[in-house]
């Protein structure tokens, strides 16, 4: 059923028709072209301008009222409805051509997508490396700033440990030394006043106060530095000075030891010699324990040194805790210990005892176990 739009244009088809048949003329076929234009304008499609064309000759009638020839006729008749589609086909060909370039338009936006994607993945992994980096960078900031703050821990614990020691010395110089030579002192002056009789008696006095603080002055040598460490080494210096300390405290001190421990170089037998001479004196102080265990033994190129009480030990997550605390002396041990490469270790364990552990690299190839048994005079193993 036609509409409106298509009754017109087939009446105007028709008029057009006739006369290009009856007269071929450019102009008509410039009209046949405007006809299909404002058919593709007015939403017609080439089914109905094939439909107006059909309907079209149909009016003509028969075709031989024409004066040209049928075959020179149906030329025209082509001719014309070609150009009356040709509107349609340049839409047609401009709308592939607008699809071509649109495909390549797509494959390039593609490419363009893909590559924006790379550099999109290359800028998120950057930044992922960056924000590794600005971490790692206030890991190292926060690290430098507790490096900084115990550093600083470290010099006040170094003045408080060297006052500390100044005031031992300078007791013990007084109490101990300082009062055998005036109570010798004293012995003397009555020395010239005493009756002849006396006079052996009173030097036999003045010899044993003297002998006395000769023995307080060497005690208090070895303290400070055992000549035997340097003389005899590690074992026999650890030795002599547990047996003095187990007579000193009453102290049942058991001391086993491997003859590796002389190859370590002088830095690393003064350390195990400290670290022994100062765990032995936090546990007179504050452990209350009955039995003490010094151990030194050789493995896997390794020296190692425990020493273990049965004491009362104490409440703490780690060693830098407790030294931050002053107690135990902890400090000095751990950095005379870091100083020579080795690793300290606490176990402190409430009311069953603590255990400080040294580990040193040795130079020379360890054995086996190799260990010495040591007992003191009294009877006490050390």
């Amino acid at each position: 059923m036609m509409n409106n739009l298509t009754r017109k244009l087939t009446g105007r088809y028709s008029t057009l028709l006739c006369r290009y048949i009856a007269k071929t003329q450019e102009e008509v076929l410039a009209q046949a072209n405007g006809l299909g234009r404002a058919a593709m304008t007015g939403g017609l499609g080439v089914l109905d301008m094939a439909r107006i064309h059909q309907t079209s000759m149909a009016q003509l009638g028969c075709l031989a009222e024409f004066r040209q020839s049928r075959s020179a006729v149906k030329r025209a008749v082509e001719t014309f409805l070609l150009e009356a589609l040709s509107p349609f086909e340049m839409t047609y060909r401009g709308f592939q051509e607008t699809n071509t370039r649109l495909q390549h338009l797509i494959k390039d936006t593609e490419k363009t997508n893909l590559a924006l994607q790379r550099e999109v993945d290359k800028r998120k992994q950057t930044e992922k490396i960056l924000r590794a980096r600005e971490s790692r960078m206030h890991e190292l900031l926060e690290q430098s700033r507790k490096l900084q703050e115990n550093l600083r821990q470290y010099s006040k614990q170094i003045l408080y440990i060297q006052e500390t020691e100044r005031r031992r010395i300078s007791r013990e110089l007084h109490d101990d030394v300082g009062q055998t030579l005036t109570a010798a002192s004293i012995v003397f002056e009555n020395i010239v006043s005493s009756p002849p009789g006396t006079l052996e008696a009173s030097l036999k006095d003045a010899r044993a106060l003297l002998q006395d603080a000769t023995v307080k002055v060497h005690d208090f040598a070895r303290d400070l530095r055992p000549a035997i460490l340097d003389e005899l080494g590690l074992i026999p210096a650890l030795r002599s000075y547990l047996d003095r300390f187990a007579a000193r405290t009453g102290l049942h001190i058991t001391f086993r030891a491997t003859q590796h421990a002389e190859a370590l170089g002088d830095d690393e037998k003064i350390t195990l010699f400290r670290v022994a001479q100062e765990s032995l004196t936090n546990v007179a102080k504050h452990a209350h324990a009955h039995t003490v265990q010094v151990t030194i033994s050789a493995s896997g190129g390794r020296i190692r040194m425990d020493v273990r009480d049965d004491g009362r030990s104490f409440h703490a997550q780690n060693a830098d805790q407790v030294a931050k605390k002053h107690r135990l002396g902890l400090l000095g041990m751990q950095e005379r210990v870091r100083l020579v490469n080795g690793s300290f270790t606490l176990l402190a364990r409430p009311g069953k005892g603590t255990q400080i552990r040294v580990t040193l690299p040795c130079q020379v190839p360890v054995g086996g176990p190799g260990s010495i048994k040591i007992k003191s005079k009294s009877g006490a193993q050390i």
